[in-house]
């Protein structure tokens, strides 16, 4: 549903003048009817004007949905988003606001790639730890065995003096 693009001060300025016109009971009755032929034309002339504004409006959307098609397609048809306005002040409004979401989609990016490599480094660590307990495990198994053998060497070593005596 299309409205109508006439400026808030245009539609004061039209208000005032039929507020401003006399109306039915202070003109003779054929200046009456005249009144309501001229209001009728008026308000088709209006209606007029406003469809073909509103088909001028439709035809400048076209064309610059085109031209951003086809500039689009020279770079690959990348996804993006394209506002257009004249408002200059709705405008920075608009990109302060993209901006924001941006960095609001960026962060939250950042902070699923940090989450993953924190994972990551903690699956490492405790793989890391595995590891060092399995290490640990062996050495006191080593320890255990060279003791085992250094009590085994020193009682053959007594085995031997007391059979040289």
């Amino acid at each position: 549903m299309k409205t109508s693009r006439i400026p808030v001060a245009a539609a004061l300025l039209i208000g005032q003048a039929f507020s401003a016109a006399p109306g039915p009971s202070d003109m003779p009755p054929s200046q009456t009817s005249k009144n309501d032929v001229a209001a009728a034309s008026a308000a088709s002339i209006e209606t007029e004007s406003a469809s073909r504004a509103d088909k001028r409006y439709e035809e400048m959307l076209d064309k610059m949905q085109a031209a951003v098609e086809e500039i689009a397609q020279l770079y690959g048809n990348p996804v993006f988003l394209q506002v257009f306005t004249n408002d200059v002040e709705r405008a920075t409004e608009l990109k302060q606001r993209l901006r924001a979401a941006r960095s609001d989609e960026e962060i939250r990016r950042e902070l699923a790639e940090m989450e993953k490599k924190r994972d990551d480094l903690l699956n490492d660590i405790a793989l890391k730890e595995r590891e060092a307990a399995n290490l640990a495990s062996r050495l006191v198994r080593q320890r255990v065995a060279l003791d085992t053998l250094a009590v085994a060497v020193e009682q053959a070593r007594k085995a031997v003096e007391e059979s040289s005596k």
